[in-house]
């Protein structure tokens, strides 16, 4: 970050020089506003490019002269340009001497040319009596007053805000504003002549330059400028064209004019373009604060000042632009384009210029520098008192060096020393001053250290902090540090109102609550920017916008200063209230960008602070859930069989691998009182806790059924149906697959709802053999409460085999999303010959998953298989 005090080298330097100009300047204007009776006048005038007579005075015509002679020389010296007579007018009084030799209009045309002629001139006064007061107020208000108006107010604006670029911009403005009047600078000393005219040049021509960038950047930068940023440019280039092509031509024309007489000749050529450029950079001040004066883009506070400048603008320079164009019309200059009555209001009127801008940056805090009201008292004289002091020290030391170096008793290797000297004592001057400035800062609880460090260093280190009341707690208290803020609040979003989550420098909790459809929210929702909040103006948006009495006393009671919207991706999570400083001092346009990084960075880390609080929510939710899960799937283990009860010629087994924790398939053995044996398995919709929900169910209405020791399955179907579908949703259903063997005949009835049918494998004479039992049943279980089963019975013979699935088993994937399909699962159980139930089951699991190679799958995997021995 540069150093504060780095800004006011080049000011102070701009200092000196504008504080010269102005003194000699108004000596020489009051001398002739004033004594004009005791100065002389030229006595005839010339053209621009050519020392050729164009209109005589009454003392030239009483002398001999006429129109079109040629001057060759005055006082004995060759006219080479405006220095010349400068300086014998300045060193003239009435009734003096002017030796004037000139070739007679039209002499070079004839053969040979005549000799040239000598005349003798008496210089007349500039007036034949002292002016009356009506005659001389007017001009020395508005060409000695508003100069050194303009002067202190520009340079008190910078002096105030030194980091502001549209206060250097003003500054500029009110230099060039000032200078109206031309005065002979060619009789000035030579070191100080050359200088001068170049300030003069300078500020003349730029004022158009800086009023097109004053209209583009106050008090906010034009939209149009952010979208076309290379459009200004345009005019910009033209007008830096004007302003060195406008310093070459004077300095030439000063000493001799014949060296720029080529480069006049083509600015005469063009003067009409160059004018309409000029006058275009002037009224683009116009254009640029209208569009954002009626723009509801621009904040409040901004139209308004916009609106005020603007309104005062126009009437100050309106009528004088209208004079200047009759003036150029007509040949004249712009007072004389018009009767005095009508010239004398229109220039007085160009002191509402600087009298609007000092209103809207003082009165209306544009630029908040209303130091000098706002601070305490003891604090801005010590601080002015140093800056006082420093500049007046340094034009002290520059002014002695200067006289040193003028004068003609001291040598060149004395000069290198004094200047040498010079700029050492302003340097070690300024370096004390700096010192006995911070000293100030620490006395008056001002910033005793870099403040933009210090808010640069806050706005990186906020990112990384994810705990809410660590992240409110440093952003407080850095920003109190770092700008001796006293009262600090941090308003967080909750259950419809903003609310103080951290406040610090108050004697009590503030018991405040903004609405979310508040004013103050609406406002800080709508600028998406620092808003600063002034009670004490009765034109803030805090007293005329309607609603607010009772939001203006949280305000008053927060001691709002600044507002700070912690912004994120166009929600508003909470805002900062800042209080005042101690120092009183405004908060400047650097401290409102620093502060609004801190606030962009600390709605973005609140935001994570939220979302990491969201996230840890949710990891424990997950946990307690997982838990949950965990406790169903030993719940469910323990509905199916835990052991199977021996079966009079039956080897059986069954195995159920959940894809998640819980599953909604279901296989069954029941001990049925008739010593059969029921043999179940089922298959639920959906997934996880819903379907074993559903399973539970179909396992209780099945044992429920089964166990009255019923023959008739299909009416035991066709009741667990109804059982289901009342108890589950509509578009909760099972397919089921209902069996029971009797071992006294090996018969096997059964009834299948819409599921897998199970395969019988047997073999005769040799060949093996598949039945599948899907010859009856009916639709899925749960979905038509009122359905008729049918059921079906086989006989099994020993060897034979019976394997019931799900589609777990035969629809398992691998990672080509291929199924191991019925074929392949076929082919396993026919490998599986003379291993027992519980084996075949592990092998084709086995087989199964060495098909999936890992995959992931996503469905239930159950088996049943029932070896008749």
């Amino acid at each position: 970050m540069k150093r504060r005090s780095i800004y006011y080298v080049p000011l102070l330097a701009l200092f000196v020089i504008a504080v010269v100009y102005q003194t000699r300047y108004t000596m020489d204007a009051l001398r002739e506003d004033f004594r004009a009776h005791e100065i002389v006048r030229q006595p005839f005038a010339m053209e621009e490019l050519e020392p050729i007579i164009t209109r005589l005075r009454p003392e030239a015509e009483e002398a001999g002269l006429r129109k079109g002679d040629r001057v060759l020389a005055v006082g004995d010296r060759p006219l080479t340009g405006a220095a010349v007579f400068d300086q014998l007018a300045a060193g003239a009084r009435p009734g003096d001497s002017l030796s004037v030799v000139v070739r007679r209009a039209g002499a070079e045309t004839t053969t040979p040319p005549p000799t040239e002629q000598r005349v003798t001139i008496r210089w007349a006064a500039a007036r034949a009596s002292a002016p009356t007061i009506s005659e001389w107020l007017p001009f020395v208000l508005i060409f000695e007053v508003m100069p050194v108006f303009c002067l202190l107010l520009g340079f008190w604006v910078v002096a105030a805000r030194p980091r502001d670029p549209l206060a250097w911009l003003l500054l500029g403005l009110m230099l060039s504003f000032g200078q109206l009047r031309n005065v002979p600078m060619g009789h000035w000393q030579w070191w100080l002549r050359d200088a001068m005219v170049v300030y003069h040049i300078v500020c003349i021509s730029a004022w158009s330059l800086w009023m097109l960038l004053f209209g583009i950047y106050f008090p906010e930068r034009l939209p149009l400028d952010r979208r076309w940023p290379w459009a200004k440019w345009v005019l910009i280039v033209p007008l830096l064209f004007i302003l060195v092509v406008n310093i070459i031509l004077e300095l030439g024309s000063m000493e001799n004019i014949a060296t720029v007489a080529p480069l006049a000749r083509v600015v005469i050529r063009f003067q009409g373009i160059l004018f309409a450029v000029i006058l275009a950079g002037i009224c683009s001040f116009f254009v640029s604060l209208s569009l954002k004066a009626w723009n509801p883009a621009t904040s409040p506070d901004a139209r308004r000042r916009l609106r005020l400048m603007l309104f005062g603008t126009a009437a100050s320079l309106t009528p004088m632009l209208f004079l200047v164009v009759i003036g150029r019309m007509r040949g004249t200059g712009p007072t004389q384009s018009a009767p005095a009555w009508i010239s004398i209001p229109v220039m007085l009127l160009l002191f509402l210029f600087p009298l609007t801008l000092a209103y809207v940056i003082v009165v209306q805090r544009a630029l908040d520098v209303r130091v000098v009201i706002r601070q305490g008292m003891r604090y801005a004289l010590a601080r002015n008192s140093v800056r006082v002091m420093q500049v007046l020290g340094s034009a002290v030391i520059i002014f002695i060096a200067a006289f040193q170096v003028a004068s003609s008793a001291t040598n060149r290797p004395q000069k290198i020393i004094v200047i040498a000297l010079g700029v050492a004592l302003v340097f070690l001057l300024g370096g004390i001053m700096q010192r006995l400035s911070h000293w100030i800062d620490r006395r008056f609880f001002r910033e005793a250290y870099n403040a933009e460090l210090i808010l640069s260093d806050l706005s990186e280190k906020v990112r990384t902090m994810v705990e809410t009341e660590p992240l409110l707690e440093t952003v407080a208290r850095r920003i109190s540090e770092s700008l001796h803020v006293r009262r600090v609040a941090l308003l967080l979003q909750t259950d419809g109102a903003y609310l103080p989550a951290h406040a610090l420098g108050y004697d009590a909790p503030p018991v405040v609550s903004f609405p979310e459809k508040s004013v103050t929210v609406h406002q800080l929702r709508r600028v998406n920017e620092p808003v600063l909040v002034y009670s004490d103006d009765s034109d803030s948006w805090v007293h005329k916008t309607p609603g607010m009495d009772k939001e203006r006393a949280m305000l008053e009671e927060l001691e709002t200063q600044l507002l700070l919207p912690l912004t994120v991706k166009e929600k508003l999570p909470g805002f900062i209230s800042l209080g005042p400083k101690r120092s009183e001092e405004p908060y400047s346009g650097t401290d409102l960008r620093l502060l609004q990084s801190v606030a962009t960075q600390t709605g973005l880390a609140l935001e994570n602070s939220q979302l990491t609080a969201a996230i840890a929510s949710e990891v424990a939710q997950r946990e307690r859930l997982n838990r949950e899960v965990e406790i169903a799937r030993e719940v469910q283990e323990r509905l199916f069989p835990q052991e199977f009860p021996a079966v009079a010629g039956l080897d059986y087994c069954g195995a159920c691998r959940p894809a998640h924790g819980v599953g909604g398939d279901y296989y069954d053995f029941l001990l049925l009182p008739n010593e059969k044996l029921g043999i179940a398995i089922g298959d639920v919709s959906g997934k996880g806790i819903s379907a074993a929900l559903l399973m539970a169910s179909l396992q209780a209405s099945l044992r429920g059924q089964a166990m009255q020791g019923t023959n008739d399955l299909a009416a035991l179907m066709s009741n667990v149906n109804r059982l289901v579908y009342d108890a589950s949703a509509e578009n909760r259903y099972a397919t089921f697959f209902y069996a029971q063997y009797d071992p006294s005949t090996r018969l096997l009835a059964y009834v299948n709802a819409g599921h897998n049918p199970p395969m019988i494998f047997r073999e005769r004479e040799g060949q093996p053999r598949l039945v599948r039992l899907n010859e009856a049943g009916g639709v899925v279980v749960g979905l038509l409460r009122d359905y008729s089963y049918s059921q079906a019975s086989v006989v099994l013979e020993p060897g034979d085999v019976m394997v019931a699935f799900t589609d777990g088993i035969s629809e398992a994937m691998n990672s080509r999303e291929e199924e191991w399909g019925e074929e392949r699962m076929i082919e396993a159980v026919g490998a599986c010959r003379g291993l027992s139930a519980a084996e075949m089951i592990t092998r084709l699991i086995n087989d199964a998953d060495a098909f999936a190679a890992g995959a992931r799958q996503h469905d239930d995997m159950t088996l049943v298989v029932v070896r008749v021995t």
